[in-house]
């Protein structure tokens, strides 16, 4: 992967990970009067669970829906119909 794609990667997480956490910052200090810790721990373990959620969901299940449709694609328009049969073959064994 270029050094540039990583870098905008890396930059997204962060923005990802600085806006859940600038978001649960700014939340009214009268839900946190209102509440017992316990339920104060759960909202942030609740942002964690939901930040790993998006982080798995856009950097490692996205790219590979990605690359299977365009290898779809590629198969279905631009190789013989043997030839697509034959890699499917391969690619399944």
């Amino acid at each position: 992967m270029p050094l540039v794609k990583v870098q905008v990667v890396v930059s997204l997480k962060c923005n990802i990970k600085e806006g859940a956490l600038r978001y649960t910052m700014e939340l009214l200090i009268d839900f946190y009067n209102d509440k017992s810790s316990i339920e104060v721990v759960e909202v942030i373990n609740l942002e964690k669970q939901f930040i790993n959620l998006v982080d798995y969901l856009l950097f490692d299940i996205m790219p590979s829906i990605i690359n299977i449709i365009t290898i779809t694609v590629y198969l279905s328009h631009f190789i013989n119909g043997y030839i697509r049969l034959i890699i499917i073959a391969v690619v399944v064994l």
